[in-house]
């Protein structure tokens, strides 16, 4: 995931990312991490050390600089090596703009196979009183018959070229 960021990212962004992760390699507990992960971001950040009185330059586009939720996010993921609960823990923990860490730690390591603590998706669907499963079963849904579509279109183009191009071309 790390290398896909670093692959796409561009000049501040792609230095944070690289130097957060650096520092989060070295780490496996979020409370050790939380300083250095905020260290190593913050020749990057735009915001500055108060996040309450961001400095006038705050999250206007820079080639210098990046935002720091992306970075200090990968580096939860990369401190908690790929596991939701730690990865979501230690966003929550680093401060600043938290909730929009933990939200992308969570989707990334979520991505990666690790699942939502069952208690955390019970307590959030009934103090939210939302039905967390059914949209999730729908998405599912909708992305598999996207996926199988997609497939038959392929082979059928797939097909027809064959048969513009004779018997040299199938196979």
């Amino acid at each position: 995931m790390v290398a896909a960021s670093l692959s796409l990212a561009k000049d501040g962004t792609r230095a944070a990312i690289e130097k957060v992760c650096e520092a989060a390699a070295r780490y496996s507990d979020f409370e050790s991490a939380l300083r250095p992960l905020r260290e190593a971001v913050a020749p990057y950040d735009t915001v500055g050390p108060d996040y309450r009185s961001p400095s006038l330059g705050a999250r206007r586009p820079s080639r210098l600089h990046a935002i720091e939720e992306l970075p200090v996010a990968l580096g939860m993921v990369v401190m908690a090596r790929g596991d939701f609960r730690h990865a979501v823990l230690g966003a929550v923990n680093y401060g600043r703009d938290c909730d929009s860490i933990a939200t992308m730690a969570g989707a990334v390591t979520g991505a990666l196979g690790s699942p939502v603590p069952e208690e955390w998706a019970k307590t959030v669907a009934e103090a939210s009183r939302l039905d967390l499963w059914e949209p999730a079963a729908t998405l599912t849904a909708v992305t598999r018959e996207i996926f199988a579509r997609d497939v038959a279109r392929r082979r059928a183009h797939e097909e027809a070229f064959a048969r513009l191009g004779g018997p040299e071309c199938s196979g």
